[in-house]
């Protein structure tokens, strides 16, 4: 695999990103495991979720689901490959006040992220 550097982070990520946006409804967790270990093994180490990934996808939700992000944490646990993946998330709109801090305190906290 040819990494490419991401910005001026220091990190070298895969050119293919694993997209799993279907962990959750669609992909079950067990076929979801096998994916990122097939991925991990093709060398890819960048991975994209989002807190509204894995449940019914709708304009008007007025709340995310957060099941892919759930299932990528179980896998990070029982695999022990956190540290070779780049994980890029995205948080869902609409959020009044959103604060910066409120978004990263438990990336960067190591906390365990539910959904509500």
């Amino acid at each position: 695999m040819d990494y490419r550097h991401l910005g001026r982070t220091g990190l070298r990520i895969s050119p293919i990103v694993l997209g799993t946006m279907n962990f959750g409804e669609l992909t079950d967790e067990q076929t979801a495991f096998r994916i990122m270990d097939e991925a991990v093994d093709a060398g890819i180490n960048h991975f994209d979720t989002a807190d509204v990934y894995g449940g019914p996808q709708k304009p008007d939700m007025k709340k995310g689901y957060g099941i892919s992000e759930e299932i990528i944490g179980r896998w990070f646990a029982q695999s022990g490959k956190r540290d070779r993946i780049v994980l890029a998330t995205k948080v869902y709109q609409p959020w009044r006040r959103v604060r910066t801090t409120n978004i990263c305190r438990p990336i960067t906290s190591g906390a365990r992220v539910t959904r509500a």
